[in-house]
């Protein structure tokens, strides 16, 4: 046995199982599996059912480890876009301070943007694509003044 010093905190481990908590740091490390292939992505957050008042901002959730694909967001099965400014949808964003974050912000929010979103990731670089679960956003609209 050898004793190594990990975290300011003495450890006894046999000489083999040392070296399997090298490889296996080593391997958290980088974006790669032990058998040498690329790590699949994965959600990290995914959107919820949410409801917003007509008129304010909503914000859907979706950040991706491992990035390896491209972000995108579909409304009713239609494909938002992949750019982060979603051109053709104003009031749309991919917002998020890195490209792991790909959260659907809507600002102001209207009844029409109503529906059933989901975050999608496109494959790349031998990794497969993930799709979260489909959410619902709902729209309340704030009472009018009665009509008679």
């Amino acid at each position: 046995r050898k004793e190594h010093k990990l975290d300011q905190k003495m450890v006894q481990l046999p000489q083999h199982m040392f070296h399997v908590a090298i490889i296996l740091a080593a391997l958290l490390a980088t974006k790669h599996t032990a058998v040498g292939g690329p790590a699949r992505q994965y959600f990290l957050s995914t959107p919820h059912n949410t409801t917003v008042t007509a008129g304010h901002q909503a914000r859907l959730a979706c950040s991706v480890g491992n990035l390896a694909g491209t972000c995108q967001w579909t409304r009713d099965g239609f494909a938002l876009g992949t750019n982060r400014n979603l051109p053709g949808f104003s009031r749309y964003l991919m917002a998020g301070d890195s490209e792991h974050v790909c959260d659907l912000s809507i600002d102001p929010v209207l009844p029409l943007d109503e529906g059933e979103y989901r975050c999608q990731v496109s494959g790349g670089h031998g990794v497969g694509p993930i799709s979260s679960a489909p959410v619902t956003l709902s729209v309340n609209s704030e009472p009018g003044q009665p009509y008679i």
